[in-house]
């Protein structure tokens, strides 16, 4: 019991030490963001980090859904993603999960980011200094910076066939896996398609390809399954203005903003881009109306009804015939 008796008493004749003087400083205890900044990166990946903000292109007023007067190819989920910097920051969690909604699959695939408080700095830049403070808004858009990291995940669905012109899936395609038609034939790639740079679907001229469905007069579907790279969108800021007191340079307390805590969402059900012309949108001449085109079926004489006018005399009476 060291200098206490069996009863827990302090013995006679022993004298405490004294660990804090009496004419010391007293210390005010405070968060050091530097030292917090320091921990995430430390542990965490560098991301791309895309600001959004609603795309203006061909609207005539605020609210319009339809661009009528142009084509628009660089909108994606009726935003606009601007480049803002690099930033590395840890992901705690990464789930994936399928739920049968209203709107069909869901598949809330959600993560939380430590984040730091500044962009890294660009290369060749100071390292003793920090880039510019990084603002986050509930829809901005997250890569992984390193390019050679294997963030590829699977995706599969049916796409129908679309003659003369790349065939896009719900995500751009790093690796296709398998392709299989509605007559159960597999295609083989280098052989009947290839992957374009923007991950879409080439058909090669001289290979199988799904063909027109004569019972439709439309490509027949086939179902894909193929790997693409991972991105999130931010969609909830827990923390977004947090004030709290830090250590400054003179090793006094002042207010400082700590950096954001993020939740982000790896993207399931966000893909919604304008195509172009060759995808039936169109450009019409007149910037008032926009006419949908028409679906003209590869086999018209198919839905022909024929007539034999021989049959119908000059005597004829409608009346009489009804009778």
């Amino acid at each position: 019991m060291g200098n206490n008796d069996k009863r827990g008493r302090l013995n006679p004749g022993f004298q405490e030490s004294i660990l804090i003087g009496e004419g010391s400083p007293y210390v005010q205890e405070s968060f050091d963001l530097d030292r917090l900044d320091n921990f995430v990166k430390g542990l965490g990946v560098q991301y791309l980090h895309y600001k959004s903000m609603p795309s203006p292109i061909g609207k005539n007023d605020r609210g319009d859904y339809r661009r009528s007067d142009g084509v628009d190819t660089i909108t994606s989920n009726g935003m606009i993603y601007i480049f803002g910097g690099k930033f590395t920051a840890t992901m705690t969690d990464n789930s994936r999960e399928r739920m049968r909604g209203a709107a069909g699959t869901l598949d809330p695939s959600e993560s939380k980011l430590v984040m730091p408080r500044f962009y890294d700095t660009p290369e060749g830049g100071d390292p003793c200094k920090t880039g510019d403070r990084i603002y986050l808004l509930p829809g901005d858009r997250i890569y992984v910076a390193n390019p050679k990291v294997d963030d590829h995940v699977v995706n599969a669905h049916e796409i129908d066939y679309v003659p003369d012109v790349p065939n896009e899936a719900m995500f751009p395609i790093v690796t296709m896996e398998y392709i299989l038609d509605s007559q159960n034939i597999p295609y083989v790639a280098g052989v009947d398609f290839s992957i374009t740079t923007d991950g879409k679907i080439q058909w090669i001229d001289g290979g199988k390809n799904p063909g027109i469905d004569p019972a439709t007069g439309k490509g027949r579907i086939y179902s894909v399954r193929y790997r693409y790279r991972a991105y999130w969108y931010i969609t909830q800021l827990p923390k977004e203005v947090r004030i709290t007191g830090s250590t400054d340079e003179c090793g006094d307390s002042a207010p400082t903003r700590a950096a954001y805590h993020a939740i982000a969402q790896r993207e399931y059900i966000y893909h919604n881009q304008n195509k172009g012309a060759n995808t039936n949108q169109l450009k019409p001449t007149d910037p008032k109306r926009t006419v949908q085109k028409p679906v003209v079926p590869q086999n018209p004489s198919k839905y022909s009804v024929p007539v034999d006018i021989s049959a119908i005399g000059d005597n004829f009476d409608p009346d009489e015939e009804q009778s």
